[in-house]
Formats: structure tokens, sequence, C-alpha cells
């Protein structure tokens, strides 16, 4: 009787000691979830942008232009807005059809859309004591800039830069 006592206690603390790691398993598992959505909720890059240089004639003045750099990268300047292709990302050769089908942005459509952003940010701040900064490179899953080179349309994936300008 007393043999069966003690293996009943043992298999009891067995039992309760799979209990507490099944539950710290599920805790882990239910932390896990929670820190995978808040990081998702804070993450913006959902969209792409695409804009045009040159698709739909627009003018090249001081306010739109491009700029070779002597590292090679070439920056795109849109009336204050800075965006950078790195050169050794793939240049992309764009069909014509394609573009037919394209929405192409506008530079104010990608600034009105970005200060929503900011201003959703800061709502969800006040309500957490939590202060993200969105940067313009997290805006966007991805920007991209048309250009019309010749007889081909050059699709460049860019980085919208953050640029502080001093006066």
């Amino acid at each position: 009787m007393k043999h069966a006592t003690n293996h009943i206690q043992q298999r009891w603390q067995q039992v309760k000691k799979t209990s507490r790691t099944n539950q710290n398993l599920i805790m882990k598992f239910l932390l896990y979830i929670l820190l995978t959505y808040s990081v998702n909720s804070y993450s913006q890059k959902t969209k792409i942008a695409n804009l045009s240089f040159n698709l739909n004639n627009e003018i090249i003045s001081k306010n739109n232009r491009k700029i070779i750099e002597k590292n090679g990268n070439t920056t795109f300047y849109f009336n204050g807005n800075y965006f950078e292709y790195n050169k050794n990302s793939e240049l992309i050769n764009v069909e014509k059809n394609e573009i037919e089908n394209l929405i192409i942005n506008s530079l104010s459509e990608i600034i009105i859309y970005r200060n929503k952003l900011i201003d959703e940010n800061i709502k969800k701040s006040e309500k957490n004591g939590k202060l993200k900064i969105l940067e313009n490179s997290e805006v966007y899953k991805q920007v991209y800039i048309y250009e019309r080179k010749n007889d081909s349309i050059l699709k460049y994936p860019v980085i919208w830069l953050e640029v502080i300008e001093c006066q």
C-alpha cells in the first residue's frame, strides 16, 4: 500500500511538472504572438509608391532633377524631397504595356499619405505613451521612380531620404 502511495505521489509530481512546462510554453507562445502583432502594427510598409521622373513629360528643372553622385549612386530631387537609387540595386527595364496599367503617384499624394501616418502614430503615442518617429523610408514598402531614357523605360528602386534643411 505504501509503495502504491509513493508511486502515485511520484506520478502526480511528474504531471504537475509537465503541466508547468506546458503552461510556460503557452505563455511564451502568447508573448511571441503579442510581440509579433505589436511590431507589425508599428510597421507601415505595406504600400508601394510609383513616381514619374519624366514619363509624363515633366519639366526637368532645379526643383525636379536627377543627380548622379561621385560614388555612382543616383539621387532624384522633387521639390525638396530626395530619393536615392543605390548603384548596386537592380535597375529594371519595364515594358511599355506594364506602364499603361501602372498607377503613378504624385509627390503630393505620397506626402499626404506620409502625413496621415505621422498623425496616426502621434495619436497612438498619446494612448500608449510611446512616440514612434516615422521616417520617410518607413512609409512605403518600396518606392519606384520611372524614367524614360531613349526607347526604354527604367524602373529605379529608391529610398525616400530624410532631409533636414538648414537656413
